[in-house]
């Protein structure tokens, strides 16, 4: 009896040491970049086409990322190796060819996630019994049980670009680059362009940017070409070095930018500096606002300035009383029926607020009520 009994305790004491000696899975990770490597649906295997690879970022109880054309957000829940998303919402651009058909795949196939698996840098995430989305991390992943500390680079601002081995800017058509958290707009020298970004590790991955479709001197359209191909290629190098970011592409080639909007670069603006000069609005707050047709502009002559508030044209006198802008006169509106959607701000109200005004190389802000417009030159 006793032999039998001390049989049973070695049992169970095996037993549980097999249990303990299970793998636990280790938790979703948050804060890394994700970047599709392959899918499988149907039994068969597909990888990514196109200048730009589908990407998935989760933070907090947020996903997000890339289609490969458009960009995608929404809710997600995970327990153990259990992962569900809750209804994406994306960006409308359109997508040609395969991009588009890769598109409608990945979302299709994210939306019917049920869990997950990691290993290392390999993120997979399964979608019933034989569909799957596997993923390389862009940016370190944690060990098992551990969590992320990236250190994001400092890039908020304006940044025009100066030189580099990719692109040699041309004078007075220099491409630049505002950032906002997640979100960048800018100038290729002649279109303005929006879009989102991640940035950490050393890291930047511009997602799909959309532009104006201006017509420009054939110079200027090269290097506008060359500009966003490179911004759009696989994730660059970034690194920032006082008052310059260098971006480095996968081949070795670099794009040089200068901080721009300091105190040492921005000057009091004065009347003769504007003059002649036409701004677009490119973010309300520090978040972007998406190309509209008409644009809001702002145009400044010797004592006057005028511009569309996106439907209506608008004019006014103003004088500049140090860095305050002053209109001397009520604001004379055209009375157009307007069926687009409002502008993000009623600009003439708030010109008549009397704003501060800084100017910068790429462009000018204003700041009155608690809000601050950024405006990118033409």
């Amino acid at each position: 009896m006793r032999s039998l009994t001390a049989l049973i305790s070695l049992t169970a004491l095996a037993l549980a040491g097999a249990v303990g000696a299970q793998s636990v899975p280790s938790p979703v990770p948050t804060g890394v970049t994700w970047i599709l490597a392959s899918l499988q649906e149907g039994g068969r295997t597909f990888t990514p086409t196109g200048p730009e690879r589908p990407t998935l970022r989760l933070d907090g109880r947020t996903a997000s990322g890339s289609t490969g054309c458009n960009t995608y957000r929404g809710g997600y829940a995970s327990r153990a190796d259990v992962l569900r998303f809750g209804p994406l919402a994306t960006t409308r651009r359109a997508c040609p060819g395969a991009v588009g058909e890769g598109e409608t795949r990945f979302l299709n196939l994210l939306r019917q996630v049920t869990g997950y698996e990691l290993s290392g840098q390999t993120l997979t995430l399964f979608a019933g019994a034989r569909d799957r989305l596997l993923f390389r991390a862009g940016t370190p992943a944690p060990a098992a049980g551990g969590s992320v500390t990236e250190h994001r680079l400092t890039l908020d601002g304006t940044w025009q670009l100066a030189g580099g081995t990719a692109l040699r800017p041309l004078a007075g058509n220099a491409p630049s680059l505002t950032f906002a958290g997640t979100r960048v707009t800018g100038s290729g020298g002649c279109n303005r362009l929006t879009g989102s970004v991640q940035a950490g590790a050393g890291r930047v991955t511009f997602g799909p940017l959309a532009t104006t479709r201006m017509a420009c001197a054939p110079a200027v359209n090269a290097q506008e070409a060359v500009f966003l191909r490179f911004l759009t290629g696989p994730s660059l190098r970034a690194s920032v070095d006082g008052q310059t970011l260098t971006l480095t592409a996968a081949n070795g080639r670099t794009l040089v930018f200068r901080r721009v909007g300091t105190a040492q670069e921005s000057g009091q603006p004065t009347s003769a500096a504007l003059r002649g000069q036409t701004y677009t609005l490119t973010a309300v707050g520090g978040r972007a606002v998406a190309p509209a047709v008409p644009p809001v502009t702002l145009t400044f002559e010797a004592t006057r300035l005028s511009g569309s508030d996106g439907c209506n044209g608008y004019a006014a006198p103003y004088r500049l009383d140090a860095a305050t802008l002053v209109l001397t006169g009520e604001p004379i509106r055209t009375l157009r029926a307007c069926s687009e959607p409002p502008a993000p701000v009623d600009l003439p109200a708030l010109l008549a607020a009397r704003p501060t005004l800084t100017v910068t190389a790429a462009g000018l802000t204003l700041r009155a009520q608690g809000v601050t417009l950024t405006f990118t030159r033409n």
